[in-house]
């Protein structure tokens, strides 16, 4: 996962070789946990199996290892909506709404959508999931008008690849100055 300058898991710094060499279009990458255990059946309960209740659950266990340093805003990373109709709900904004009322940070739900149905990225390469995104996403510009430093939300960080097209688009399309990934859980 990118993480320059560097990745908090559990408020325990981590530096990645990756990073050095390929900086990614974030500022800083912080996770609550290691996607395992306990944590690992809470997301899956919350994004397979129609507990979004978990999503105070996971908040209220993380909240303490964001440091919000200037965050002037939460944006949930989004779903399509033929997926979020399955679901019945995007857990990644659910969490980022959970985060906001602890921070009490605003969460910005509309300011990306996802217009391109990509197949679930579960079991693709880094490569491919970076592939899988490409025009996947669009930013509604004057949702961040007045904004210059955001965290990205999302329930697990993997490769880092939904972060990373999210925040090259972000960097493209509007003035934010320092975007930051946020997640519950990221893969070891």
């Amino acid at each position: 996962v990118c993480c320059e300058p560097s990745l908090k898991v559990g408020g325990e710094k981590n530096l990645c070789g990756a990073c050095l060499t390929q900086p990614p279009a974030f500022c800083r990458t912080q996770v609550g946990f290691y996607f395992e255990g306990a944590l690992s059946e809470l997301v899956y309960g919350l994004k397979y199996h129609q507990k979004p209740e978990y999503a105070r659950l996971l908040a209220e266990m993380t909240v303490e290892y964001f440091d919000l340093s200037g965050v002037e805003a939460l944006v949930p990373v989004p779903l399509h909506p033929l997926r979020r109709r399955d679901r019945g709900y995007n857990q990644a904004e659910l969490i980022a709404k959970e985060l906001g009322k602890l921070l009490a940070i605003p969460v910005i739900s509309n300011g990306v959508q996802r217009i391109k149905n990509t197949p679930s990225q579960t079991h693709l390469t880094a490569k491919q999931r970076h592939e899988n995104l490409g025009r996947a996403f669009e930013v509604e510009r004057e949702c961040f008008e007045s904004l210059s430093h955001i965290a990205l939300v999302d329930d697990v960080i993997t490769t880092g690849a939904t972060m990373q097209r999210l925040a090259e688009m972000l960097q493209r399309k509007t003035d934010v100055k320092q975007i930051e990934a946020w997640a519950i859980a990221k893969t070891k």
